[in-house]
């Protein structure tokens, strides 16, 4: 079916001869060697339990999760009608939750000039690729790659500077798009779809149990995020714990060219496929818009000016609800009620204070609401704070807690309809044993505790 549908595009045929990558003569990278001091074989990040000690040079920690995330994007379409393109590499905590912009002073405002300077022999194939993969909505490819490198490079502990030997911290954002543009080609989106029988179209429509098991029944065999825009596929997350720093070495001693990319078996063995954490699929279960990209073979440029962005709140020119500082209010949801939505001010029941807990008497804790991806149609995914510590959803107890014992920072989204009401895992019902009375502090849940749990909440923001 897939090279049916290739037969109808003869240029595109030719286009495509950028991936996958040809290395046959030339020598690939290897782990650097400046990592003998590293176990071997390497920890896999995120051990359960964690160890005692850790190396964070050898080991990814506290951000061991990691997301390859992809996009398809039809206006304006961008890149290769048969293949998605790149958004980033972005390290989460292990915990649920991420960082973000960990280090200013290691930020860069041109990923291209600085790569051409480390190397421009090697660069030269790796900027190619980028150019043709890696693609901003409005044209400026490089402000992309900068911010993801500033946002989420940044936040990789084995690509500080004091675990390279040589004096020249410039080598880990190479290293990070190395990492990002070789595990790209080991997840080609589409073909695995295609296979599946589902292939771009202006009327057909998908399922999201087709989506997930046409990746799960693929040789990744692990289940993925879907985003979707207004009931339209257009963004995939993969989730990979990792083996070793995510540092190479590009000298082997011959002075001849060497390939900017890892092979596949060595990505393979770096990359292990792991189950998602935080925000989930916001698809709709059935009816889902799978649109091919504009009718030209090859796509995407010239672009005309975006109607969106996927930035941070910072560089939009509107912010959702869930932003700055707020209450948290509690609402009680009737038994004839379906969803935290259709309750009034007139049922709050109290509010939330700064561990966490629903309290009805006594003043209301603020919260900072911390803005992260913004795209008109999807849920708004932002973290939250109290002023005594990061917030999130306890992986093993379910209970939300705001706590400085894990220095876990938790993903949180808002309902698309009602923007105010705060939603986990794109549900907003939240669960309590007992409403709480005077002075008494209650638990609450993003689950009903297999139906103990017989008051369902909804949590509102309340911005100051």
């Amino acid at each position: 079916m897939l090279a049916h549908f290739l037969s109808q595009f003869p240029l595109l045929t030719s286009f495509l001869n950028l991936t996958p990558v040809d290395n046959t003569n030339q020598h690939p990278l290897t782990p650097s060697i400046h990592d003998s001091h590293c176990p071997n074989p390497p920890t896999l990040s995120c051990p359960f339990p964690p160890p005692r000690s850790i190396d964070n040079c050898c080991l990814n920690h506290p951000s061991g999760h990691f997301l390859q995330t992809q996009f398809w994007d039809t206006s304006p379409a961008l890149g290769p009608n048969t293949s998605w393109t790149i958004h980033g590499l972005w390290p989460d905590l292990c915990a649920g939750g991420f960082d973000q912009f960990c280090d200013d002073a290691r930020s860069h405002e041109d990923v291209r000039a600085l790569l051409q300077s480390i190397n421009p022999t090697i660069t030269r194939d790796l900027l190619a690729y980028m150019d043709a993969y890696w693609l901003s909505l409005d044209g400026r490819d490089n402000h992309l790659w900068s911010h993801e490198w500033n946002k989420h490079g940044t936040c990789i502990s084995t690509l500080e500077p004091g675990c390279y030997a040589e004096e020249n911290p410039d080598l880990a954002v190479l290293d990070y798009f190395v990492h990002a543009t070789s595990l790209f080609q080991t997840l080609d989106t589409f073909s695995v779809l295609a296979e599946a029988g589902i292939l771009p179209s202006d009327h057909k429509r998908y399922s999201l149990s087709e989506l997930e098991e046409a990746i799960e029944s693929s040789p990744h065999g692990s289940p993925v995020t879907f985003r979707c825009h207004f009931g339209e596929l257009n963004e995939v997350w993969y989730h990979f714990s990792v083996k070793g720093s995510l540092r190479n070495s590009y000298d082997d001693g011959t002075r001849q060219v060497i390939s900017p990319f890892l092979n596949a078996t060595t990505v393979k063995q770096i990359f292990v496929p792991t189950d998602p954490d935080g925000a989930k699929s916001n698809c709709p279960a059935r009816g889902i818009k799978y649109f091919p990209k504009n009718k030209s073979p090859g796509g995407g440029k010239p672009r005309p000016s975006p109607t969106h962005t996927r930035t941070s709140a910072t560089t939009t020119p509107t912010s959702p609800p869930f932003t700055g500082q707020g209450h948290l209010a509690v609402h009680v949801i009737d038994d004839d009620s379906s969803t935290a939505a259709e309750k009034t001010a007139s049922m709050q029941k109290g509010c939330l204070i700064r561990l966490g807990y629903w309290y009805v008497s006594g003043t209301c804790a603020t919260f900072k609401a911390q803005a992260d991806v913004v795209d008109p149609g999807h849920s708004p995914l932002f973290s939250l704070s109290s002023s005594y510590s990061p917030c999130f959803i306890n992986p093993g107890t379910g209970r939300f807690e705001c706590t400085k014992a894990t220095a876990v920072q938790g993903i949180f989204s808002s309902d698309l309809k009602v923007p105010n009401v705060l939603s986990y895992h794109n549900r907003t019902i939240f669960y309590a044993d007992h409403v709480p009375k005077r002075f008494d502090k209650v638990d609450i849940y993003a689950d009903d505790g297999d139906g103990t749990r017989n008051v369902q909440l909804g949590i509102h923001w309340v911005a100051l």
